[in-house]
């Protein structure tokens, strides 16, 4: 009875021109773990939440394996958890067979990673096809979770290439007001430099599949966790 009366309210306000928009019934943490700290990756292991953890060793996978992060792959993975590699492309203007190159050491030195985080995207369709590349590549090494970090809406052609998309990267006072309402399900934010008030109210506002909010702030503002992550575990649910 309840969906019943759901449905007609929503018909009815479609009927009146008004929007509705599509919430994420699931929503988790995307968190940049950039630290080298045991206890900060207890935190993020430990947290009652579904998260996407991105790995980030030396700006992508390193020359050699570091066992500190074959410890923690394995531990997230243990508690449910996805960790994914980071890897940047400078907005397609990096050479595209390095790239390739860093997916296959990150496969060679951390096989359990569960998938990538391809940071510095474009957001433009005429770069289209250096995803597209990019994501077959990493499909034909296996069934990896893609994340394109554009930080910004992109082209709608991007949703085809990816699992999840971050719209917006940057401060907690510039994220639009629509963000995450057309691609709910596929889209994330990232935001820092956040009061824990700032904080609530993007937890409130936005409905994206997955968020991070940190009051971190400077050059690396994920090199620790924010003080009020308990408090933004909670505010998920």
């Amino acid at each position: 009875m309840k969906k019943y009366f759901l449905l007609i309210g929503i018909l009815f306000l479609t009927s009146c021109g008004i929007s509705v928009v599509k919430e994420s019934s699931n929503r988790g943490l995307i968190i940049p773990a950039y630290f080298y700290d045991s206890d900060l990756w207890q935190k993020v292991i430990d947290a009652d939440a579904d998260i996407v953890a991105i790995v980030n060793p030396d700006n992508g996978p390193g020359n050699s394996k570091d066992s500190f992060y074959t410890h923690k792959i394995e531990d997230l993975i243990a508690k449910g958890k996805k960790p994914v590699g980071y890897v940047y492309t400078t907005y397609a203007q990096r050479n595209i067979e390095i790239v390739k190159d860093e997916i296959d050491k990150w496969i060679e030195f951390y096989p359990k990673i569960e998938g990538f985080f391809i940071d510095e995207v474009t957001s433009d369709a005429v770069h289209y096809d250096y995803y597209s590349d990019l994501k077959d590549y990493i499909l034909s090494k296996g069934d990896y979770y893609i994340v394109l970090n554009p930080g910004t809406m992109p082209n709608a052609v991007y949703f085809s290439l990816a699992d999840n998309i971050v719209v917006y990267e940057g401060n907690a006072s510039l994220i639009p007001n629509k963000t995450c309402e057309t691609y709910t399900d596929k889209s994330s934010i990232i935001v820092y430099d956040a009061n824990e008030t700032q904080m609530k109210d993007i937890l409130y506002k936005y409905r994206c599949r997955y968020l991070y909010v940190t009051d971190d702030s400077g050059s690396n503002p994920y090199d620790t966790l924010p003080g009020y992550f308990d408090e933004e575990i909670k505010l998920l649910k």
